[in-house]
């Protein structure tokens, strides 16, 4: 079998083989959703298996493990009786049920590839894996609840060769289109990385607004939409059904015949929309979608780039999609594409002061953009600019280590008026100043409330008095 590798995966497979040379044996791979983990599990998992090793590939889905072993053809076979062929796909639940009788078995193989590997279930078997044996847990988003022991328990090292905009720059990704209208969450409580909204998302008016909002973005366009619930996804389905768009609705509840028979309906026609609820978050792979709907509100940084992710496939007649957001997710959590650090150590709790940085909607035509770039990227509109902002209107330009060192160089009060004018954001400023003194002075002049001090005190304790 000929694998041709693009040359990002190229390093990021020469990266993860320098660190088996070291004597590592576990490893995280963490590339975007779309940068072709699939191909390069291919790659490592034939070259291991022409020099006499076992494989093991373990997912968390049933369409993820049908995917695997068609990718490897008739050499990869499903756990069952027998257990004689050197490379095996498996179901992470499947193989956790059965490892009294599988532990044999498991520690025969000489590499295991866990697909998602950030998903806790994954961590069931590494008791029954040898030492010895090579472990690649891949996944776009290497995070963990802080209720859940972190990756560095598992884990010796981390791969992270590409990000998504990288990707997008380079044209393997399609560049997104990002659309909000805002929901009032007051109200909601907080229930795990969600929030409880049923209540909001089954008012006529919202999923009346859904549809209006998909007429006016993306009319016609295959269009896949994440619900909070069952109820609101069926409704929502209704409705846009009733104003005669082509819409279907899926679950884990859905039988599966039936849910074959819808994603075979998707797959077939254009402007298909499918409204679901929990089943096509992450390994779905429908590379024609255009539009995705997020009818639901998460503080779960995964389940958003993997929901957004799902639009983000290149084809020969596409390379942008849109997102329409209706739960604030951008505000909360930022843009799909923006750069992002992993660790697999415990990582703090993202907030919009934190995770996000300030955005604004374009009056043209409605996109969301950084706050302080001076044109819209979707349709290039200008925006009017004060004289700070002309005076630094380069900094939107500059890469993150570049504007920093101008901030840092920047006196106080253009600090101030930099920040007021949604051109840095204030966590950079406040990485300049010189004393805690000058913090106050800071939180006084931008009008920040007493308690801004106290939820950003692990910069204020670091400067003099």
């Amino acid at each position: 079998m000929c694998i041709i590798l693009r040359e990002y995966q190229n390093s990021i497979v020469s990266s993860i083989r320098a660190q088996i040379r070291e004597g590592k044996r576990r490893i995280v791979m963490c590339a975007p959703t779309g940068a072709g983990k699939t191909a390069m599990f291919n790659y490592m998992v034939t070259r291991h298996l022409e020099r006499g090793g076992k494989a093991l590939i373990v997912t968390h889905r049933l369409e993820l493990m049908k995917q695997s072993a068609k990718a490897y053809g008739r050499n990869a076979e499903p756990i069952s009786g027998d257990l004689s062929l050197n490379l095996h796909v498996g179901m992470v639940e499947t193989i956790a049920r059965r490892t009294e009788h599988l532990a044999k078995f498991l520690r025969t193989r000489s590499m295991v590839i866990f697909d998602e590997a950030h998903l806790e279930p994954f961590t069931k078997l590494f008791p029954f894996i040898s030492p010895e044996t090579v472990v690649i847990g891949a996944t776009a988003t290497p995070y963990r609840k802080a209720s859940q022991t972190c990756l560095s328990e598992f884990y010796e090292a981390m791969v992270q060769e590409v990000d998504t905009w990288q990707l997008i720059e380079m044209g393997f990704l399609a560049k997104a289109k990002s659309y909000a209208v805002p929901i009032n969450l007051s109200g909601a409580k907080q229930s795990g990385t969600d929030y409880d909204t049923k209540e909001i998302y089954a008012k006529t008016e919202l999923f009346r607004g859904v549809v209006d909002n998909y007429l006016k973005r993306v009319q016609g366009e295959k269009t896949l939409l994440f619900a909070s619930n069952v109820e609101s996804s069926k409704e929502v389905c209704q409705e846009f059904n009733d104003r005669g768009i082509k819409a279907r609705h899926l679950d884990g509840a859905t039988p599966t015949r039936e849910r074959e028979r819808i994603l075979d309906w998707f797959a077939s026609t254009p402007d298909a929309v499918l409204c679901n609820c929990g089943v096509l978050t992450a390994g779905f792979d429908q590379p024609d979608i255009r539009a995705v709907i997020l009818y639901r509100a998460t503080t779960s940084l995964p389940l958003f780039l993997q929901m957004c992710g799902r639009g983000s496939r290149v084809t020969a007649c596409k390379d942008t999609f849109s997102i329409l957001d209706f739960g604030n997710n951008i505000e909360r959590l930022g843009f799909w594409e923006q750069p992002r650090k992993w660790s697999l150590f415990k990582q703090e709790k993202r907030s919009k002061a934190k995770g996000a940085p300030a955005i604004k909607e374009c009056p043209n035509c409605g996109a969301l953009v950084l706050a302080s770039l001076g044109n819209c990227t979707v349709c290039g509109y200008s925006f009017p600019r004060n004289e700070v902002e002309l005076k630094y209107a380069e900094l939107a330009l500059l890469k993150p280590y570049e504007r920093n060192k101008l901030v840092q160089l920047a006196a106080f009060s253009e600090k101030v008026l930099m920040c007021k004018s949604k051109l840095v954001h204030p966590l950079y400023v406040c990485r300049t100043l010189s004393s805690k003194e000058e913090m106050r002075l800071f939180q006084k002049q931008m009008g920040y409330k007493a308690g801004w001090l106290h939820y950003n005190k692990d910069i204020y304790e670091q400067l003099s008095d």
